[in-house]
């Protein structure tokens, strides 16, 4: 499993800013997540989210949800909930023997102004918050003049898979 992260910030007319792109790293909690889910519990992706830290993550990083420092927060709110239809159906890559499924969200001008320096995928259920995903990125300045979008390719592989670890 893995995703690719697209950030594009433009001006409320569309026009471009500012684009970054990064590979993303799966959270022990994510790992958990998918394996609720395919043993029927759990939840799904169900909010993006942005953050202030640049830290990397260790094996066992298991922040809820990502950091707004408080010496230079972002204004909140800080993540947005994706809809269903957000989501592309899977496609399937013969090729590269996966399937592959595409998620983008929008921070509207109001969320999230300030120096973004990470995001990720959550699912949220009542008051619990689950990390599936974070991606590093170079810092990106959003006013409030700004839409971030973040479009997300997560892939799963398919076939023989005996060469992973």
């Amino acid at each position: 499993m893995g995703a690719f992260l697209r950030v594009e910030l433009t001006t409320l007319d569309g026009e471009l800013v500012a684009v970054r792109e990064a590979h993303n790293a799966v959270m022990q909690s994510g790992a958990r997540l998918m394996a609720d889910l395919f043993a029927g519990k759990g939840t799904p992706i169900t909010h993006m989210a942005v953050g202030t830290s640049d830290a990397p993550e260790s094996e066992t990083f298991t922040t809820a949800a990502l950091t707004n420092d408080p010496s230079a927060p972002l204004v909140a709110p800080v993540d947005a909930p994706i809809p269903a239809d957000a989501f592309s159906a899977p496609e399937i890559d013969t090729e590269r023997r996966l399937v592959r499924i595409r998620v983008r969200g929008t921070l509207p001008a109001n969320a999230a102004v300030g120096t973004v320096r990470e995001a990720a995928l959550i699912s949220r259920a009542g008051e619990v918050t689950t990390l599936y995903n974070r991606v590093i990125l170079a810092p990106i300045t959003k006013g409030d003049d700004h839409e971030l979008t973040l479009f997300w390719e997560i892939t799963f592989p398919y076939g023989d898979l005996q060469w992973l670890p």
